[in-house]
């Protein structure tokens, strides 16, 4: 048994698709179905069963495959422990994005790793707290960032800072917002975001209290989608001051006095993760970055 056929196995398990899973590796999909044969000759099981959604794990499937990956993971800190005894780290480290590179600092970030560490491959991949969370714990991402809150016992997370967030409107509504009434608000064309991001959450959390919606207009889940959108007086949306304030006279956008809740922005792993060597510089890098105060870069959800 080689360690790319267990590779293999955990990633058909959780793409549950030959094709999916051949992209992810990098390979063709004639090679998964080899290595997924050889591994289930090698075992006397069958692993997988071929259906017209996919590929299904059998119930020896399911028994095994966490035990695959414990296998791959011990294997993984073998060579990690082996790098960092020679001084150095080397490999590729995958992080979710969950807005944009300026709000993110991944310039500084990128430079400073590229500094302390340069034979680490760095791979920003695209996407949303929603989709990022779900991606560490299978093990496709190494950390993200994510805004809210992290309760998941499997995750860790450094708190980074506070999203101030504003109800954005467009100028060309001005004067049909008369008042910050909650209600009125809500009669308005609002650009709403994903609902598994934190700032559709406290949009909700606002006019739930009120006992209403706001109107839809359209799903903008981008920060510079929705600010376009807002700008062009589609509706109204939630967004963070600091873009309000940068986006200039231009973008035809202000903010409306109305007080909402803070939003943390968080760097997040898997926590039995928080020991090993490329965590570890990753979180480094973050709190220089970020200059984190000692007490805050050792917060952890």
């Amino acid at each position: 048994m080689e360690l790319y056929h267990l590779k293999t196995f955990v990633t058909v398990a959780e793409e549950q698709h030959l094709t999916r899973a051949a992209e992810r590796l990098f390979t063709s999909q004639p090679a998964i179905s080899a290595h997924i044969k050889a591994l289930e000759e090698e075992l006397r099981l069958t692993l997988f069963e071929r259906t017209p959604k996919g590929m299904q794990l059998t119930p020896a499937g399911e028994q095994l495959l966490e035990r695959a990956r414990h296998a791959l993971a011990a294997a993984g800190d073998f060579v990690l422990h082996a790098r960092q005894m020679q001084g150095e780290l080397m490999g590729s480290v995958r992080i979710g994005l969950n807005s944009d590179a300026a709000f993110l600092r991944l310039i500084e970030l990128q430079a400073g790793l590229r500094a302390h560490h340069p034979r680490l491959e760095i791979e920003f991949l695209a996407g949303a707290s929603g989709t990022n969370l779900p991606a560490l714990r299978v093990g496709k991402l190494d950390a993200a960032f994510i805004s809210g809150e992290c309760d998941d016992p499997l995750l860790e997370s450094r708190v980074l800072c506070e999203e101030e967030l504003v109800v954005a409107a467009p100028e060309s509504l001005r004067e049909r917002i008369t008042s910050c009434d909650i209600p009125a608000l809500a009669g308005l064309p609002w650009v709403y975001t994903s609902p598994d991001c934190a700032h559709f959450r406290v949009m909700r959390s606002l006019f739930e209290a009120h006992c209403c919606e706001p109107s839809k207009t359209l799903l903008a889940n981008q920060e510079d989608a929705l600010r376009a959108m807002v700008g062009a007086g589609v509706g109204l949306g939630i967004m963070r001051r600091s873009d309000v304030e940068s986006a200039g006279p231009q973008a035809q956008i202000y903010a409306l006095p109305l007080a909402l809740p803070t939003v943390s922005l968080r760097f997040a792993y898997l926590r039995k993760r928080a020991n090993d060597p490329l965590v570890r510089a990753l979180v480094a890098e973050l709190s220089d970055v970020w200059a984190l105060a000692p007490e805050a870069q050792q917060q952890a959800v």
